[in-house]
């Protein structure tokens, strides 16, 4: 069963069984207090008469004989006077013979023993319906008599039964109306589950941005809240998952097509030397093309074995004081530069930085690398132009920050944001003459992340390069 059809059936068998326990109690209750008022009301016409009757005994003159005829005269005065058509009286003398009685009333409790008792009463059940009965001895100077008081109080229960009749039927329109008030309730209460259903179901035909509308503040709106934020947490998780499918799939095509050119020289070069007769010059020609493509191919797999380090290997974040993990860099960098007959400048403010030396240095190696190779892309003109490295590094609020300047050709602004992608080189030709892999820029990135560091590249088109990195205060810990 639904729990829409449970909550139904539960808050309308809830409403009707509150409705009848205390409509029943309230009506037992009521038909209590109206039978104690109506007995409590015979019962003092009761003791009215008899007070009366006694009172009409002492007030006879002493001596003065107390017949029948006497006692039936001064029950019917006092009958005249206080007496209630609804009550039935009768008198009886010491023998228990009847003297006195008015209407059918004969008083059943005559039957009674009432020992040495002054009064009794009791309700009575008969055919002809509820009685409230009585029975006092009277003693006075005159003799002994037994007054029998009787009052028919069917009224009373002929009240409660259609009260209770009445009840009936308001209880069966209690539930008629309740089918609708409980449908309204149980539908309102299992809106935010079927809501939560619907978002789950879309979730798993591959809806993720499927969600819920939160309201209020109780456990389903909490539970609906946590949804969202799963959702959310998932659709992120997947498009993560999808946007790393979509790189490796990216990364493997240009890996491939990396290959692919080498690999394809160095056959057609090989098969050459292998099937042709050639001279000593074009053998020469030949090999050096075979060495040099096999040198990109070993530098390419170098690089693709320190990008997979990177990604697989946990590090330890150590405090590096700035100056001489720049020292490091520049001895790193040295003999690189002179090659390349580029300048090297460095301004290091005093500092500590948290990081990994080897993995630094690879990261400052590979942006000065591209510099010096930016400087030597570009003309200086005949007025003795020179390429320029900069390197500084200052002490910031939360942090520390270096940058890495070059003067050289700079980067299209358009492809800024694509070079930490792997394998991507703005001028391909000529990057592969300089001995690029296309993944210096991707390493980098890499290396960045795992120190929990942020880094910003400016660049203009003929004027240079400028890359910053800032490096956080203290070492971060992951979430």
């Amino acid at each position: 069963m639904k729990l829409f059809w449970k909550q139904f059936t539960a808050i309308v068998c809830l409403l009707v069984i509150l409705f009848a326990v205390f409509g029943c109690i309230f009506l037992q209750t009521s038909f209590q207090i109206m039978l104690e008022r109506e007995k409590e009301r015979g019962l003092e016409e009761w003791k009215m008469f008899q007070f009366a009757l006694l009172a009409s005994m002492e007030g006879l003159p002493e001596g003065y004989p107390i017949e029948n005829d006497v006692m039936t005269e001064m029950s019917e005065t006092i009958e005249d006077s206080i007496g209630n058509p609804e009550n039935g009286i009768a008198l009886y003398n010491e023998e228990r013979q009847l003297i006195y009685k008015n209407g059918m009333y004969y008083g059943a409790l005559m039957a009674e023993n009432i020992g040495t008792e002054k009064a009794m009463w009791r309700l009575t059940d008969t055919e002809e319906g509820h009685y409230l009965e009585a029975l006092s001895r009277i003693t006075s100077s005159s003799g002994t008599y037994y007054l029998a008081f009787g009052r028919n109080i069917q009224y009373v229960y002929d009240a409660r039964d259609r009260l209770y009749e009445q009840y009936r039927n308001t209880v069966l329109l209690v539930i008629v109306l309740s089918v609708p008030v409980s449908w309204f309730m149980a539908y309102h209460f299992t809106k935010p589950i079927r809501q939560l259903v619907k978002a789950t179901r879309d979730l798993a035909r591959g809806n993720y941005q499927s969600r819920v509308e939160v309201k209020g503040e109780d456990e389903l709106a909490g539970l609906m809240l946590e949804f969202n934020r799963m959702a959310r947490r998932l659709e992120r998780s997947i498009w993560q998952l999808e946007d790393a499918a979509r790189r490796q799939e990216e990364f493997t095509g240009s890996f491939a097509h990396e290959l692919k050119t080498p690999l394809t020289s160095i056959i057609g070069y090989g098969d050459m030397l292998r099937s042709m007769d050639l001279t000593e010059d074009e053998k020469r020609s030949s090999s050096d093309y075979i060495y040099q493509q096999g040198k990109r191919l070993e530098r390419l797999s170098l690089k693709m074995m320190e990008l997979v380090r990177v990604d697989k290997q946990g590090i330890t974040l150590k405090a590096l004081k700035t100056r001489e993990l720049a020292y490091e860099i520049e001895r790193f960098t040295k003999r690189l530069l002179w090659e390349k007959n580029v300048a090297w400048e460095k301004n290091i403010a005093p500092g500590i930085v948290f990081g990994d030396l080897d993995l630094l240095c690879s990261l400052f190696g590979n942006l000065i690398d591209n510099g010096a190779k930016a400087c030597g892309r570009k003309n200086y003109g005949e007025a003795g132009g020179q390429g320029r490295i900069l390197f500084t590094g200052r002490q910031e609020k939360n942090g520390y920050s270096f940058s890495v300047e070059d003067n050289g050709c700079g980067i299209p602004a358009d492809e800024v944001g694509k070079i930490t992608e792997a394998f991507y080189m703005v001028d391909k030709s000529r990057a592969r003459k300089e001995g690029g892999a296309g993944i210096g820029m991707t390493l980098c990135n890499r290396i960045i992340k795992l120190h929990h560091a942020r880094w910003k590249i400016d660049s203009a088109e003929g004027e240079g390069t400028k890359v910053y990195i800032f490096f956080p205060e203290e070492e971060e810990e992951d979430d």
